[in-house]
């Protein structure tokens, strides 16, 4: 069986005591307020009145303070009723509105004079902070200033002690100032501080480390390095190995042409010497059979005819003058006519 506690809490807000006390206090305040209104009302009427007869308005009533439950703090707004900024304007007695008015005005003024000369005394307590100069020693802006509690002291007894103290912590401290070597280029300039001053030359630089011991060899590492981290050397060095490239690829180029036409020549030498010792049996290059036939025909019929004149007058020769011109004819026909030595033969044989 649940148990229904919520109903028995006296903070529940859905109790029915609860509830007629929220409804009871809803009731007064809204004839508070319908009275307040009330009051403004009349107060605003009689005010209107007053200023319609020409004369003057009265002052308007404070708000009226809502009662508290609290004793002590009822005790306490009454207390501080006339210490109060807002404090309650009464009346003495035998006095009217403006008595009471001019009364309160005269208090208000004497206060005001007194506290004015209470800060008059303060200013004056004040007078040397007030007076203190803008500006301090150092050139710095206060606009608050205070009394220096402290005495200046000597800037030159200060940059003396701070010079001192210095010089003891350069005993056994290296700083980046004094990199290039302890107290050597004091007074000196950097070597880039003149443009025409060489930093590679003999006197320019000095033959000790940093730690002062003789270093023979620091120009020339110190060179070295200046070269490794210039980059016009850099640049110079990189022109110069383009150079050197381009200079390479030409010369290789050279060499490979000179190579491709010696051996072209070569070639074309030992082609011509191919075809000068043996021509192809084969080969129909210039060939025309016409021209060459009726050459060959005309060259043997000559042969022959020579021949015969001369033979004639030899009967017994005859024979063999034959048989020498068909000899002829055969070698003629192998060496110049291959193909066609049967048709030649055929044409001498019947002159014959």
């Amino acid at each position: 069986m649940p148990l229904h506690l919520l109903g028995k809490k006296s903070w529940n807000v859905y109790n029915p005591d609860n509830v007629a006390r929220v409804q009871r206090d809803e009731a007064q305040a809204k004839a508070r307020e319908e009275e307040d209104e009330r009051l403004m009302q009349e107060v605003d009427a009689e005010r209107r009145i007053k200023i319609l007869r020409g004369e003057r308005p009265p002052t308007p009533p404070p708000p009226p303070s809502r009662p508290s439950s609290d004793p002590a703090t009822r005790a306490g707004r009454k207390a501080g009723d006339d210490a109060g900024p807002f404090r309650k304007r009464r009346r003495v007695a035998g006095e009217d509105d403006t008595d009471r008015d001019i009364r309160y005005a005269r208090e208000d003024a004497a206060h005001a004079i007194a506290k004015r000369d209470e800060l008059v005394l303060a200013s004056r307590k004040s007078d040397k902070t007030t007076q203190a100069p803008i500006l301090d020693a150092a050139g710095h802006i206060n606009l608050f200033p205070t009394a220096s509690a402290k005495s200046e002291k000597n800037p030159e007894a200060e940059a003396e002690n701070a010079r001192k103290k210095r010089g003891y912590e350069d005993q056994y401290t290296m700083r980046f100032s004094n990199a290039a070597g302890f107290k050597e280029t004091i007074g000196q300039k950097p070597w880039y501080s003149s443009a025409g001053q060489d930093a590679t030359a003999p006197g320019a630089m000095s033959e000790k480390n940093v730690w002062g011991n003789e270093d023979p060899r620091r120009k020339e590492r110190e060179r070295a390095r200046m070269d490794v981290n210039d980059p016009l050397a850099a640049m110079k060095r990189g022109v110069k190995q383009l150079k050197a490239t381009e200079q390479e690829r030409k010369r290789w180029n050279d060499n490979k042409r000179k190579e491709i036409e010696s051996l072209k020549v070569d070639e074309t030498h030992q082609s011509r010497h191919r075809r000068k010792r043996s021509t192809s049996v084969d080969s129909l290059e210039g060939f025309k059979l016409d021209a060459l036939q009726k050459t060959a025909v005309i060259e043997i019929q000559v042969e022959v005819e020579v021949e015969i004149r001369v033979e004639t007058a030899h009967p017994f020769a005859l024979i063999a003058v034959l048989r020498i011109a068909a000899i002829v004819i055969d070698m003629t026909m192998s060496a110049r006519l291959p193909g066609i030595r049967g048709s030649l033969y055929q044409e001498t044989i019947p002159r014959f």
